[in-house]
This record gives structure tokens, sequence and C-alpha cells, in this order.
């Protein structure tokens, strides 16, 4: 019972995540090409009780660059293996990694001031930028 409750609950999350527009722009719009501090990462043990809390230690930065129309490159430390991105939609991108062939699908939300990135995971987990001016 717990395990059927668990996967609705994951559904759920996937539905809500997919079916959101990027309405999240409360500070204006923003595109994802730029230069992005990270603040904040989440992880969930599956339980559904993950929490943003902010990076501690060194400073990693991410850097979006853009090479085409919906397409660009990952540069900086906070994810290495990571190395181009084609944009989908408004929440989703295609990202092409050195540790696997086939590309993988992150959500995101970006505004003026802020990314949000969640990769798949099979729990909950994410990460959390501000743009560097």
């Amino acid at each position: 019972m717990k395990k059927i409750v668990l996967l609705l609950l994951a559904v759920a999350g996937i539905i809500d995540v997919s079916c959101k527009k990027s309405d999240n722009n409360n500070d204006g719009p923003g595109e994802v090409y730029g230069k992005w501090k990270l603040t904040e990462a989440m992880s969930d043990i599956g339980n559904g009780t993950g929490k943003y809390t902010k990076v501690n230690g060194e400073i990693k930065y991410l850097t979006l660059e853009k090479s085409s129309d919906k397409a660009g490159n990952f540069k900086g430390d906070a994810f290495p293996n990571l190395f181009s991105f084609r944009i989908l939609d408004s929440v989703k991108m295609q990202v092409y990694s050195n540790n696997y062939q086939m590309p993988l699908t992150f959500y995101y939300k970006v505004s003026a001031k802020s990314l949000e990135l969640n990769p798949p995971c099979i729990e909950g987990c994410g990460y959390r930028f501000v743009r560097e001016q």
C-alpha cells in the first residue's frame, strides 16, 4: 500500500510540473542563457520530504552559452559532465552529458534573476541558481 501511495505522489508531481507553464516569472521574463551561481540544492529520499538547502563550501557556477536558436553549451563547475543542451519548450530542455549516450530531459524554471533545474532523478532533486551580473 505504501508503494502505491508513493507511486501516485510521484506521478502527481510529474504531472503537476509538466502541466505548469512558466508563470513563475514574478520578477520579469528571463532566458536561460548567461552566468548562474549555484545557491541551493534539494534531494529527497523518496518520501516527499526533500527541501532546498543552501549550498555551502566552494562557490560553483554554471554558464549557459547560446550556440544557436534554442540550443547552447554548458560551461562551469556546477555540472562538469554536461556539455550541451537544446530547449524543447518553456519547461523542458534536452541535456547532453559525457556520462550518457542518450540525452536527458531536465525541467527548468527561469526568470530574470533565478534559474531552477530539475534533472531526472528516481527521488526528487533540484538545483537553484541566481543570475550573476
